[in-house]
C-alpha cells in the first residue's frame, strides 16, 4: 500500500509513462486515434473544482462534418468516456448512453450544431477532499481520462481506447448534488482481459503531416451521391491504444455499439499501471511497438533499397540507374577516372595572401535543394564560379545573407540568392502560373493522343506511364491548387499559426491614397476585394493581387458622395454584392453592385428623432438586420434594429449604462448582439425573444471603446462565438472566453451569466485609449491598435493568448493607425490590412 501514501513519488513515473507515449500535440489540442480531438485537460494537468470539463472536436478541426447520413462512409457512431485508476481500483462511467449509471447524456447528440463537446462531469462523493491522497484507501490520486471512439472511417467500423493522464489533487468541495461512487463504479478489468494487444493499431489519423483521404456523405437530395475527399493528417503515433475493427460490418443501431461497448470493453489497458503496479518490469527491453517505431523512424536496409529505386524509376538514363546499384557482397567500389568531373571540380581558386582569410566561400546549392522541375538554362558562364562576392562588405548585399556569419559566395550563388530575392518582392503573376498549368495540361493530353493512335503494345506503355504520373501527383500539391477548390475548401485548408513568432511579409500597398484619414476597411466575403472608406467622402473596390501587372492590386471601381464624410462601410452579407456605408449624417447609402445604383435612405420610421447620425451601424452575419447605435442616450444608451429587406424598424435593444454605448458586435449565427457599455458593462441580447438575456461587466474597465467577436466552438445560447475581446479607454485590452460566462441554463432555457467573469488573459501592451480591434475568420488571430499614438499596432495568437514579439517592429511603416482588416489571399494565407490618418493603406501577408 506503499503506493497508495507517496502519489507524488508515482506521478512523476506516471507522467513519464504518459510522455513516452508521444502525444500528439499542436497548438494545445491533443490529437487521438479517430476523429476526437481533445481540446482539455492537458496530460497529467492537476484537476479538481466543481466539475472536470473535458472538451472534445468531433469535427477532426472541421475535416468530418457534423451532419452526416448515416450510410455515409465516414461518421461517428458514439463516443463513451471511463475514469479509472489501477493505483486506486475504481472505474467511474462518465458517459456512456446505454447504462443507468452514467451521470452525463450521450456526447454526440449534446450542443447542436457545435463541432466542440463540452462534457462537464461532477465529481462523485468519494472523490472530495483537497490535496494528496493521505490515507491508503482514498479514492483521490492518478486517473486516466479513457475516451473511447466507435467510428467509421471509408465504410470500415473501428473501435479505439485513449487514455489522458490526470491527477485528482486540488480541491473539491463536499456537496449533496454530488453522486455516489458506488453507482458509478465499475468492474477494474486487467489488460490481459481487456486484450489490447491483439487489436490493431490505427494511429493519429489527422493531427499535421502526411494526408488520410476521408470519405463523407452529406444529408442531401442525392443520398447515393459519393463521398467527398478531405485532407487529414496521417501521422503514426504510438500511445498505448487500441483498436477493434468490425471488419466492415455495419452495426445495428448505435445503441447495440453502445452496449457492445459497455460489455467488451468496459476497461481498456493501461500501461501506465501496469509500470506503477509491477515495478520489476525490465524497461530496457524492446517490445514488438518500439521496434515498429524504431523500423520507422531510421528504416531498414530493404525499405532504403525500395524506396531508392522508386525515386529513380523516373530517370532515362540508364547509366545512372546503374550507379544506384547497391551490391550486396563485399566488394571494393570501382574506380572512378576524371573524366565525369566538371573542369571547375579539377582546380581549386587561389585568392590571393590572407584574401577570405578565416571566411569560407558559399558555392551554389546543389540541383537537388534548387526547384529543376521547370525549364533549365541555356548556356551557364563558366566564370560566375571563379567570381568572389563579398555579401557583408556591401551594406546594399547584407540582405542576401543566409546567416550573421554569411560573407563570400561565389558568382552562381550571388546569381541565385538575386534571383530569391527578386522572387519574394515580386511573386509570380497569377496569369503566369495559369500559364504554367495549362501548358501541362495541354502536354499531358498530347501525351495521352500519341498513345492513342500507337500500336496495342505501345498504347499499353503510355497508358501506364499516363497512370503512373496521374498517381504520382501528390495529395499536397493538389490541396495547394487554388484552381481546384471554390472560397469554403481553401477556408478548410487554413493551416494553424504558431505562437511567439509571425511569419508575415509585406506586400505591394493599396495604389490609391484616400485624401483623408482611412476610417473603414472590410474584405468582401467571398473574393479578394478591399473595400476602403473614409472622411474624403469617396470609397474604393481594389482587387487584391499583390502579382498584377502593370499595376499591384488594382482599382476595380470607386463611388463618391458628395458632402457625406463616409466613417463607416460594409458588405452586405452572404454573398456581398451590396455595400452599406454612412457617415455624420441623418442618412445612410446602400450601394448595389451589380446595377451600380446608389440609394439613400433618410430615416427609420417612428425614430427618425433618435438618430442625428447613422455612421455607428453594423450588419448581420447572415444578412437580415442592421443595427445602428443612436444618438440619444435616454435610458443610458438605445440600439435600433431594422430590417435589410424592407428598412422597417424591428425591435430596440436598451442598455442601463452611464455614458450610452460604446460598441456591439453581432453574434456569429446573427441571432443576437453583444453590447458594451461606456461604464464597462456587457448586454447580451437575443433578436428571437427581443430582449436581453444576460448582463455581466468587464473586469477593471473605467471606459470601454470598442469590442469584438470572433472564433468558434463558443455556446450556441450566446451565438456560438468562443471569444469576446474588450478594449478600454487605459489602453488595456481583456480577451474572454464565452464558455465560461454562463453561469447555470434553467429548465426553461433562460441563462444566468457570471456577473464579473474572469478574463483569460489581460493584454497591457499599449497606453493609449484603443480605437480598433478585430479578429480573423478562423479566430486563430486578434489585432488591436490605437490611434492616439503611432505604430500602436499589437497582433495576438488567441490559442495561446500570446502577443507576437517579431512584429510589429519599429522600422514597421504603420502611422497612426485607425482601420485594421483581416482577410483571405488566393492560397489561403491570412492577408492583413492597416489603414492610417494619411490616407494610406498598406498590406501583410500572414503565413502558416
Amino acid at each position: 500500500m506503499l503506493s497508495r501514501l507517496l502519489p507524488a513519488a508515482l506521478l512523476p513515473l506516471f507522467l513519464s509513462q504518459s510522455l513516452g507515449q508521444n502525444f500528439t500535440i499542436s497548438n494545445g489540442q491533443i490529437y487521438t486515434p479517430g476523429f476526437a480531438i481533445v481540446d482539455s485537460p492537458q496530460p497529467g494537468t492537476p484537476e479538481g473544482g466543481a466539475t472536470i470539463e473535458v472538451a472534445l472536436d468531433v469535427s477532426a478541426d472541421g475535416v468530418l462534418p457534423l451532419d452526416t447520413s448515416p450510410d455515409s462512409p465516414s461518421l461517428i457512431h458514439n463516443i463513451t468516456i471511463f475514469m479509472y485508476s489501477y493505483d486506486t481500483g475504481r472505474n467511474f462511467t462518465v458517459s456512456n448512453g446505454t447504462t443507468a449509471n452514467g451521470t452525463y447524456p450521450p456526447i454526440m447528440p449534446s450542443e447542436p450544431g457545435s463541432t466542440v463537446k463540452h462534457v462537464q462531469w461532477t465529481w462523485p462523493s468519494c472523490l472530495v477532499g483537497d490535496g494528496e491522497p493521505t490515507t491508503a484507501d482514498s479514492a483521490r490520486g492518478v486517473y486516466n481520462i479513457s475516451i473511447r471512439q466507435n467510428f467509421r472511417l471509408n465504410n470500415t467500423d473501428y473501435y479505439t481506447i485513449f487514455d489522458l493522464p490526470i491527477s485528482v489533487t486540488n480541491s473539491i468541495d463536499n456537496s449533496t448534488t454530488r453522486p455516489d461512487c458506488s453507482s458509478l463504479n465499475n468492474p477494474l478489468l486487467t489488460a490481459s482481459e481487456v486484450n489490447a494487444s491483439a487489436a490493431n493499431s490505427v494511429g493519429i489519423l489527422f493531427a499535421p503531416g502526411d494526408s488520410q483521404i476521408v470519405q463523407v456523405k452529406l444529408n442531401s437530395s442525392n443520398p447515393d451521391a459519393g463521398g467527398q475527399g478531405l485532407g487529414g493528417a496521417a501521422t503514426v503515433s504510438w500511445a498505448r491504444t487500441s483498436i477493434m475493427s468490425k471488419k466492415a460490418q455495419k452495426p445495428a443501431s448505435n445503441d447495440d455499439t453502445s452496449s457492445d461497448e459497455s460489455d467488451h470493453f468496459s476497461e481498456p489497458e493501461n500501461e501506465q499501471a501496469q509500470v506503477t503496479a509491477n515495478s520489476g518490469m525490465d524497461l530496457d527491453d524492446k517490445d514488438s511497438d518500439e521496434e515498429e517505431l524504431e523500423r520507422l523512424v531510421l528504416g531498414n536496409r530493404a525499405g532504403f533499397r525500395a524506396n531508392l529505386f522508386d525515386n529513380a524509376a523516373d530517370s532515362d538514363d540508364e547509366e545512372a540507374l546503374q550507379g544506384l546499384r547497391i551490391d550486396d557482397g563485399d566488394h571494393a567500389p570501382a574506380e572512378a577516372g576524371l573524366e565525369a568531373l566538371d573542369d571547375s571540380a579539377l582546380f581549386m581558386l587561389d585568392v590571393g595572401d590572407g584574401a577570405g582569410e578565416g571566411k569560407q566561400i558559399a558555392g551554389p546549392v546543389s540541383q537537388v535543394e534548387e526547384d529543376v522541375s521547370g525549364p533549365q538554362p541555356a548556356w551557364a558562364d563558366s566564370d560566375d564560379e571563379r567570381l568572389t562576392v563579398s555579401l557583408a562588405g556591401v551594406k546594399q548585399l547584407r540582405k542576401l545573407r543566409e546567416t550573421e556569419d554569411d560573407d563570400l559566395v561565389t558568382g552562381a550563388e550571388y546569381a541565385r540568392r538575386l534571383r530569391q530575392q527578386y522572387l519574394r518582392l515580386n511573386p509570380l503573376p497569377a496569369w503566369a502560373k495559369e500559364a504554367t498549368s495549362d501548358g501541362k495540361k495541354k502536354r499531358r493530353r498530347r501525351s495521352s493522343a500519341a498513345s492513342s493512335d500507337s500500336g496495342a503494345g505501345s498504347d499499353s506503355d503510355a497508358s501506364e506511364d499516363d497512370d503512373e504520373d496521374l498517381s504520382a501527383l501528390p495529395l499536397e500539391r493538389f490541396l495547394r491548387d487554388a484552381s481546384a477548390f471554390g472560397a469554403e475548401a481553401r477556408q478548410r485548408k487554413k493551416r494553424k499559426l504558431r505562437p511567439e513568432v509571425l511569419d508575415i511579409q509585406r506586400t505591394r500597398d493599396i495604389p490609391d491614397t484616400h485624401r483623408g484619414p482611412v476610417e473603414s476597411l472590410v474584405f468582401h466575403p467571398q473574393h479578394p476585394v478591399l473595400l476602403s472608406s473614409s472622411t474624403a467622402s469617396i470609397l474604393y473596390l481594389h482587387h487584391i493581387s499583390p502579382g498584377a501587372h502593370p499595376t499591384p492590386n488594382p482599382q476595380l471601381t470607386s463611388v463618391q458622395v458628395k458632402s457625406v464624410p463616409v466613417r463607416r462601410s460594409a458588405f452586405l452579407h452572404p454573398d456581398g454584392t451590396e455595400i452599406i456605408f454612412a457617415g455624420r449624417r441623418r442618412f445612410f447609402h446602400s450601394w448595389n453592385l451589380s446595377t451600380g445604383l446608389v440609394k439613400k435612405v433618410t430615416k427609420i420610421q417612428g425614430h427618425q428623432h433618435e438618430h442625428r447620425s447613422m455612421e455607428r451601424f453594423r450588419l448581420s452575419p447572415d444578412g437580415r438586420h442592421m443595427a445602428i447605435i443612436a444618438t440619444s442616450r435616454k435610458g443610458g444608451g438605445m440600439l435600433n434594429i431594422i430590417s435589410v429587406g424592407s428598412m422597417q424598424w424591428v425591435a430596440q435593444a436598451r442598455l442601463d449604462s452611464r455614458g450610452g454605448i460604446a460598441d456591439f458586435s453581432w453574434w456569429r449565427n446573427g441571432d443576437g448582439i453583444t453590447i458594451l457599455g461606456r461604464d464597462g458593462q456587457v448586454a447580451e441580447w437575443s433578436v428571437a425573444s427581443k430582449r436581453t438575456v444576460g448582463l455581466w461587466r468587464d473586469e477593471g474597465s473605467v471606459g470601454g471603446t470598442v469590442m469584438a467577436l470572433g472564433g468558434k466552438g463558443g455556446p450556441e445560447a450566446l451565438g456560438g462565438d468562443r471569444w469576446v475581446a474588450m478594449g478600454s479607454n487605459s489602453g488595456v485590452l481583456n480577451v474572454y472566453d464565452r464558455n465560461d460566462l454562463i453561469e447555470k441554463i434553467n429548465e426553461d432555457g433562460s441563462l444566468e451569466l457570471k456577473a464579473q467573469p474572469e478574463p483569460v488573459r489581460r493584454f497591457e501592451q499599449l497606453t493609449t485609449p484603443i480605437t480598433t480591434t478585430t479578429f480573423s475568420s478562423d479566430g486563430q488571430l486578434l489585432a488591436f491598435a490605437s490611434q492616439h499614438k503611432k505604430d500602436a499596432l499589437k497582433l495576438v495568437h488567441i490559442p495561446s493568448c500570446t502577443v507576437y514579439r517579431n512584429w510589429p517592429t519599429e522600422q514597421t511603416p504603420l502611422g497612426r493607425i485607425t482601420a485594421v482588416a483581416f482577410g483571405s489571399g488566393r492560397e489561403a494565407e491570412t492577408m492583413l490590412s492597416v489603414g492610417n490618418d494619411l490616407g494610406k493603406v498598406r498590406l501583410w501577408e500572414i503565413r502558416p
